[in-house]
């Protein structure tokens, strides 16, 4: 049977050894929440408006052609 110092040295490596995958998941969510709060940059942002703005231009175009 273990004594309380061996016991307590395993306990206490044990925490040691938690303690340190808490900080590994920590960092993981993180990085997790870092990549989906990404936003694209402002160039994507003025690309994506005028072409959207084109294609609805055009379908207005060609619905009133019709």
């Amino acid at each position: 049977m273990p004594t309380e110092n061996e016991r307590l040295a395993t306990l206490e490596a044990k925490v040691c050894q938690h303690e340190k995958l808490i900080n590994d998941m920590c960092g993981d969510i993180k990085d997790i929440k870092d990549n989906l709060l990404k936003r694209p940059s402002w160039a994507v942002v003025v690309i994506i408006t005028l072409l959207s703005t084109v294609c609805t231009g055009l379908i207005v175009f060609v619905a009133t052609k019709v």
